[in-house]
C-alpha cells in the first residue's frame, strides 16, 4: 500500500476513534446527572499542570477524545519524493528526476499539460479586463516555468540554463530566443495556436 493511504486510515482511524469518545463522554455526562465532583489532574514537562475538578465523569472521557482528535490533526501531511512512485515523481513535493531518461518521461507527460496550459488564452472571455487577462498571463508563465523547471535537461539534451531561459521568457520572449535551447523552446510553446502541434 502507498503512503498516502496508510496516513489517510492512519488519520481517518485517529479521527474516528477520538470521535468516539468524545460522543461517549458526553453521553456518560448525560446519563449521570448528579454526581458533578469527578476530578482529574495532569502533570505536563516544565511543572506545568492542568487540574480539572467538580465536573461530570463524562468531562474527562470526552477531553481524552478532544485531545486524540487534536493530536492527529496537528502534523500536517508530508511526502518527500522517496515515498513517491518508480518514476521519481510526488504531488506532495518537487519532483526529483534522477536520470536523462526519467527527465525525458517526465517532460514527454508534462508536454500534454503545457499545451493545455497555452490554450487556456484564447478560452478566455472576450470581454474579460486587460488587467485580470494580464494577471492569467502571468500565472500561466509562472506555472509553466514551475513545471519546466522540475523536468529540466543538460545542454546536450536541448536544455541551456535555467536561469537565462526563465529571464528570456520574464523579457517578453523577445526574439532571438537563447541559444542551445531548442527542446526548452519547443515544450515551452507546445500546443499554442500556430505553434508546436
Amino acid at each position: 500500500m502507498d503512503p498516502l493511504t496508510l496516513r489517510f486510515i492512519e488519520r481517518l482511524t485517529a479521527v474516528l476513534l477520538g470521535g468516539m469518545t468524545i460522543y461517549l463522554g458526553f453521553r456518560l455526562f448525560r446519563s449521570v446527572p448528579k454526581q458533578r465532583d469527578s476530578s482529574g489532574k495532569v502533570t505536563l514537562p516544565l511543572n506545568t499542570s492542568i487540574a480539572v475538578t467538580r465536573v461530570g465523569p463524562g468531562v474527562l472521557f470526552a477531553l481524552f477524545g478532544i485531545v486524540a482528535v487534536g493530536l492527529s490533526l496537528l502534523r500536517p501531511l508530508n511526502l518527500s519524493s522517496e515515498e513517491s512512485g518508480g518514476d521519481g515523481t510526488s504531488y506532495f513535493s518537487k519532483p526529483v528526476t534522477r536520470s536523462e531518461e526519467a527527465r525525458a518521461n517526465a517532460r514527454a507527460q508534462l508536454r500534454r499539460d503545457i499545451g493545455v496550459l497555452n490554450n487556456i488564452p484564447q478560452q478566455l472571455r472576450e470581454d474579460l479586463a486587460p488587467e485580470d487577462r494580464g494577471a492569467i498571463s502571468r500565472s500561466l508563465t509562472r506555472v509553466k516555468l514551475s513545471l519546466m523547471e522540475s523536468v529540466w535537461g543538460t545542454p546536450q539534451e536541448g536544455f541551456g540554463d535555467f536561469a537565462q531561459f526563465e529571464q528570456w521568457v520574464r523579457d517578453g520572449e523577445k526574439e532571438p530566443p537563447p541559444a542551445e535551447m531548442e527542446q526548452a523552446l519547443a515544450l515551452y510553446r507546445y500546443g499554442r495556436p500556430g505553434g508546436t502541434p
